[in-house]
């Protein structure tokens, strides 16, 4: 059995969409999955255990990297294709059967899944392999200290709570509890940006530095950790995918879909609403 799905190119709709794999994998536990998927998002999917291949959308002009994927797709015969991007290619795919996911934009976006498919999305899951659940293991010692994990960053500047008050949040936590250890997260470029800045005035032996590590790498070391602070972000629907108590900070976005999925997540957000926001097109100009 053949199962193909065309994925969003963004890492967090891809966490929040994880629920639907699961779901197939344990209906269908003999099929083989094809994805199609942006390449930030593409490496959550490296341990997914009934892989058979992923196509990476390298952006074209005039959208022409979508002839290339139809190229690579159009001569499966595919038992079930699963459109999470609601595109044109799933209309020209040969399939036994085929669904799209239909936003319903007043909800959250895993309640839109359930809907849309008519069944389970919201066993949200990321598969880590042996060899990254080792060098967690190794790496924190649980038995002594409560790992806090920070993600500072994020890819739009009115979503990113000041790093100073980061800074400022570690130092507190530590003088309350020196048993915490705090691991910092996100890419290569985000360390150039903030580390320095978020561990100013903290020693060494309490940061744990996972910044431009791989995501599979770093879900496993949330699944060890404590609880989870950072911006409104892909990395804050991993960690709630990995069932670490998440406190996500929203600034200008719409919680009301993407808030953390599951319980013991919550959510801090401005004084404003994300109507509020809307209304003054801050969303529109920051992202043109």
């Amino acid at each position: 059995m053949k199962i193909l799905i065309i994925c969003s190119n963004l890492i967090g709709d891809n966490v929040l969409s994880t629920g639907v794999f699961s779901h197939l994998k344990k209906k269908y536990p003999n099929a083989k999955f094809t994805f199609i998927i942006g390449p930030s998002a593409k490496p959550l999917l490296k341990n997914f255990p009934n892989l058979d291949k992923i196509i990476s959308i390298k952006k074209k002009k005039y959208s022409l990297h979508w002839v290339n994927i139809f190229k690579e797709t159009i001569n499966e015969k595919w038992d079930i294709v699963i459109d999470l991007r609601s595109s044109l290619l799933s209309f020209f795919l040969k399939k036994r059967k085929k669904l799209i996911f239909k936003k319903k934009p007043k909800c959250h976006h895993v309640t839109q899944l359930n809907l849309s498919f008519g069944f389970d999305c919201s066993n949200l899951n990321i598969f880590t392999n042996g060899e990254e659940n080792n060098e967690a293991k190794k790496n924190l010692n649980c038995n002594k200290n409560k790992y806090i994990v920070i993600f500072p960053g994020g890819n739009w500047k009115p979503k990113i709570w000041q790093v100073e008050n980061y800074n400022k949040l570690i130092l507190l936590l530590h003088k309350n509890n020196k048993t915490f250890k705090f691991i910092l997260v996100g890419s290569k470029l985000e360390k150039e940006v903030y580390f320095n800045s978020i561990t100013k005035n903290i020693s060494k032996e309490y940061i744990v530095d996972l910044f431009g590590r791989s995501l599979t790498l770093t879900a496993a070391y949330f699944k060890k950790s404590y609880f989870f602070i950072g911006n409104d972000s892909g990395l804050m629907h991993l960690s709630s995918a990995c069932n670490l108590p998440t406190i996500g900070l929203f600034g200008p976005t719409n919680d009301t879909i993407y808030s953390p999925w599951g319980k013991n997540n919550t959510i801090i957000r401005t004084k404003e609403s994300y109507e509020y926001f809307k209304k003054i097109c801050i969303i529109t100009s920051f992202t043109k």
